[in-house]
């Protein structure tokens, strides 16, 4: 090993090494002369491969940061729980619930739930009569602290780490620290790993005879003007360093993924749906023939907008039409629902839950027949979050509409999702049962570790949604998860790293859009 072995980033790394001791990461670069990471971080690299330094440990430190919620909380220069118990203490009469929820430094909402963690610490106590008084000093001094020792380092740009915090303190950090659903959360625990690294023998060998010599990495118009170089020593590149790591930006794999599908489609001669993720019940429902009082419109499944948010009515004569379908069923040959529609509930504004909308305004439009046409919906449905659902997706919808359409030519379009965009081994079909489409079909494919998960539905349009919109031939029509289908094509057993902020996990997520329904010929009507 000679002197000229040694880079000038690897030898400020060494000194500091060989100066401090064994060291963190984040040390070294705040303290040492390599300020940027990225300097470091190749420094390091180039020393581990070559045994003059090593790594010793690898910590793990857990530091506390504030939400959303606890950012609120230091705007007031208070939490909810703090006043609430600073409004008991001083109080000189008889202090009630109502009472402290007429403060509005606090929703109404802020000071339930703080009397529900003060209630259940046993910080404050209601007796028979609702009075409320302090009851337990030490519980109460627990809200104090967190104060003291969390909010008021983190106002002063100070770190907090959640192992120094007494017990207590770190216990009330940790429940108001979720993992999901982060945005309302008043803390948030953020973990980092730290790299301890110490300079071996060999590098403190290395490092002392750098020092008395003094290397030139590369030749400049100075030295070559004055001729220096011909007495210096020059450092020999070492091609087996490996580089350090570049990272290229590209497009979101899943937004490549969406943008095939979008491409193939046009390709096919499919004409693109699009529209606002506003709309109005009617247009979301009523025109589907779904009934007003059908559960899937209820507030639990579906997200309600303002009163005042309105999305623009229909056409006076359309409404009049579906209204007769729904009550009588008009000249279908149905009954209709046989209830008393609600003009007022079918102009309530709600976000998309179904991208069958986007089918039901291109009906009502004056479509071409025979005509194809498809739609990539953003729906948002109330779900519980596991890893096959979310609360928003995205949703592949389409309708064909022609004389010669039929259920046959329907099910060969769902064998394409299926086999062709998500790429399954495995699918099959079931009935089902769908408001607005008789015969109805669900699709399902096979998931390879997580089995067999349903893909969306499908059939053909029911005359009570056609007849209103003025349609007089078959109408297939599909509403497909594209998120499930994504899945599947990049290899993923969890949907919600679809969305992940994980680049480790982005980078690493492989997608070959180019590949996508690379054996299809084309659909016909």
């Amino acid at each position: 090993m000679t002197p000229r072995d040694l880079h000038p980033l690897e030898q400020q790394l060494l000194a500091f090494l060989a100066e401090r001791g064994p060291c963190s990461d984040t040390k070294i670069i705040e303290e040492s002369d390599l300020h940027d990471e990225g300097s470091f971080r190749r420094a390091a690299q180039w020393l581990l491969s070559r045994d003059l330094i090593r790594e010793v440990s690898r910590e793990t430190e857990t530091t506390v940061e504030l939400g959303p919620v606890g950012q609120t909380y230091l705007t007031h220069g208070t939490t909810p729980e703090l006043r609430f118990m600073d409004k008991v203490y001083k109080s000189h009469g008889p202090m009630y619930f109502s009472d402290i929820q007429e403060d509005t430094e606090f929703s109404k909402a802020q000071w339930g739930s703080a009397y529900g963690s003060l209630s259940k610490s046993g910080a404050i106590l209601t007796n028979e009569n609702g009075i409320l008084g302090i009851a337990d000093e030490e519980a109460r001094s627990v809200y104090e602290q967190v104060w003291g020792t969390v909010y008021e380092p983190i106002e002063n740009k100070e770190h907090v780490f959640h192992s120094g915090l007494a017990p207590a303190v770190a216990a009330y950090v940790s429940s108001r620290s979720p993992k999901r659903g982060k945005g309302r959360a008043e803390f948030v625990l953020v973990e980092e790993a730290h790299l301890i690294l110490e300079i071996t023998d060999e590098g403190s060998a290395t490092l002392k005879t750098s020092l008395d010599t003094v290397t030139i990495g590369s030749l400049t118009p100075e030295i070559l003007a004055d001729g220096s170089w011909k007495d210096a020593r020059f450092r020999e590149y070492q091609v087996d360093i490996p580089p350090s790591r570049m990272h290229l930006g590209r497009l979101h794999p899943y937004r490549q993924f969406l943008d095939a599908v979008r491409k193939k489609f046009t390709a096919m001669g499919f004409v693109e749906m699009r529209g606002s993720m506003a709309e109005s019940e009617f247009w979301n429902n009523d025109v589907l023939f779904m009934p007003q009082f059908h559960p899937a419109r209820d507030i639990h499944d579906a997200y309600f907008l303002e009163a005042d948010t309105s999305v623009e009515p229909p056409p006076e004569e359309l409404l009049d039409s579906v209204i007769r379908v729904h009550e009588t069923g008009a000249e279908t040959g149905g009954r209709g629902w046989e209830y008393t529609f609600s003009r007022k509930r079918a102009f309530q504004a709600v976000l998309r839950s179904q991208g069958t909308a986007l089918s039901a305004r291109c009906l009502a439009s004056n479509p071409e027949i025979p005509g194809k046409y498809f739609g990539i919906a953003r729906c948002f449905r109330y779900d519980q979050v596991d890893s096959t659902h979310l609360p928003d997706f995205f949703q592949v919808e389409g309708i064909v509409l022609s004389e010669e359409t039929s259920l046959q030519r329907l099910l060969g379009l769902l064998r394409l999702f299926a086999v062709e965009i998500a790429g399954a081994d495995e699918y099959r079909f079931t009935p089902s049962y769908f408001p607005f489409t008789e015969p109805s079909v669900e699709l399902h494919v096979k998931h390879p570790k997580l089995g067999w998960m349903e893909l969306g539905g499908a059939g053909l349009f029911r005359d009570e949604v056609c007849a209103p919109l003025g349609i007089d031939v078959p109408v297939i029509a599909w509403g497909l998860g594209m998120d499930r289908m994504a899945m599947l094509a990049l290899g993923l057993d969890d949907i919600r790293d679809l969305f992940t902020g994980d680049l480790s996990k982005l980078r690493k997520m492989a997608s070959k859009p180019d590949r996508l329904l690379s054996h299809v010929r084309g659909v016909t009507g």
